[in-house]
């Protein structure tokens, strides 16, 4: 029976084999899906790395750090929070979050900002949002 079964097995072709056992030639290249994924890749890794490089350093107590963050309670917009800053710093405000202390402290340092701005009417508008915005007393919701 040995015999046999080596007989079988040295005079079998390919050929006569089931279509199952036959080799399949797969082709190795790449598809076209990978040659955009690759790309899309690097770039979302590269956008990961940059955001995490460019991120705020701590919290460091600084006065432009408290306004920074009192703008952010108050949900002021970009526009109001430059107008902020660009009042303090022409008001020479040493501690620029006391404007935020009282409607006082705020028309005080816009008077003496008023010096050297000169303020146009999308001006007065915006400080007048900020004044409602800072100052005027809004109802507490419970959410």
């Amino acid at each position: 029976m040995l015999f046999s079964i080596q007989y079988l097995l040295a005079e079998t072709r390919l050929s006569d084999l089931s279509l199952e056992y036959q080799e399949k030639i797969e082709s190795q290249s790449i598809s076209g899906v990978w040659f955009l994924m690759i790309p899309l890749l690097v770039v979302g890794i590269a956008m990961i790395c940059f955001k995490i490089a460019d991120r705020a350093p701590m919290a460091v107590n600084t006065p432009n750090l408290m306004m920074h963050e009192l703008c952010r309670a108050h949900r002021l917009s970009a526009g109001g929070r430059r107008m902020l800053e660009r009042i303090a710093d022409e008001a020479q405000l040493e501690q620029p979050a006391t404007m935020f202390l009282g409607p006082q402290h705020f028309e005080a340092a816009v008077e003496k900002a008023g010096l050297t701005i000169k303020y146009d009417k999308r001006h007065q508008t915006l400080i007048a949002m900020l004044r409602r915005t800072l100052f005027t007393q809004q109802p507490k919701t419970i959410a």
